[in-house]
């Protein structure tokens, strides 16, 4: 009775050792899945998307609707997770170029001059005018009937876009080159062009600059160019040099087979883009970044003024 007591003894401490090690065999497996290795762990996470940021020249529900079939054609073209961001200003915008929270940004030469001195952002792919040059103009428009000529302005209401390159910079220069700085208008300070034109067209002010691609749009109305600026490197999108090759050299090839003046199906997919972007694209040429430079120069000098 006491061996077969013993036998019964040795099965029982045979099947709890048996069924202790099944439940750590089952319990280690659940930590198994639930921690899962590095590259398990890595797999499930979200694909990193790379940001393209607009220099907030219209309002944000603008700047959607004319950029976000860019970043669609980006998406496709590349078969990368590019992503749209929109900024309330230039500063902002900027400081997050420079921080690495944008991968490529769309920028007029003032913000472009500002960004390279501040983090040595560089111009990645020009956007083209109509006229198929890598240039633009600033021009002085008013719809006040009693002004014929610029020094009609004197004492006016002036509107400015603060730190545009169109629409703030520029026109200031062209103002004082003409003997109309300091406090000879009244300044009046929007937050988009945009915002300009329809205080320009309501009579809220008499005169202003804009880029003249925005002018053109509002020919019909009764708006009259007092003056227009010489070229200015036009817009251009630009990163920091430690954006992948890989990144930088898709996206520039993305836009740079786009041949809308050529191509009708290009013109056709581009007729919705900004008149800014739907032209086609150059790289920049070794003057680009010094043209925009002098361009800062004058921005430096105008907010000095300004201050």
């Amino acid at each position: 009775m006491l061996h077969q007591h013993l036998d019964n003894g040795a099965v029982f401490r045979y099947v709890c050792c048996m069924i202790t090690r099944c439940i750590l065999v089952v319990f280690s497996a659940v930590l198994l899945l639930l921690s899962g290795p590095a590259g398990a762990e890595n797999k499930h996470l979200p694909q990193a998307r790379y940001t393209v940021a607009i220099i907030p020249f219209y309002s944000p529900e603008k700047i959607w609707l004319l950029y976000a079939p860019l970043i669609d054609y980006l998406k496709k073209t590349t078969k990368q997770p590019w992503e749209l961001k929109l900024y309330p200003n230039h500063d902002s915008l900027i400081e997050d170029l420079c921080s690495g929270q944008i991968a490529v940004a769309l920028l007029g030469p003032v913000p472009l001059g500002r960004a390279n001195r501040k983090c040595g952002a560089e111009p990645l792919i020009v956007a083209l005018g109509r006229d198929g040059k890598p240039t633009y103009r600033s021009v002085i428009v008013t719809s006040d009937a009693t002004v014929t000529a610029l020094g009609g302005v004197r004492g006016k209401k002036f509107g400015f876009f603060k730190g545009s390159t169109a629409a703030h910079i520029v026109p200031a220069k062209l103002l004082k080159d003409a003997g109309l700085g300091g406090e000879a208008v009244q300044p009046v300070f929007f937050e988009s062009q945009d915002r300009i034109m329809t205080a320009l067209l309501t009579g809220e002010i008499s005169a202003a600059g804009v880029k003249e691609t925005l002018y053109r749009k509002f020919e019909r109305e009764p708006l009259r160019v007092l003056t227009i600026s010489g070229p200015l490197p036009n817009f251009a999108f630009s990163a920091l040099p430690s954006l992948s090759s890989r990144l930088r050299d898709a996206f520039a090839q993305a836009l740079l087979q786009l041949k809308p003046h050529a191509n009708t199906r290009d013109a056709d997919m581009m007729k919705g883009w900004d008149d800014e972007i739907r032209n086609g694209f150059m790289l920049p040429a070794q003057d680009f970044l010094p043209s925009v430079l002098n361009v800062l120069g004058t921005y430096r000098e105008i907010m000095h003024e300004d201050q």
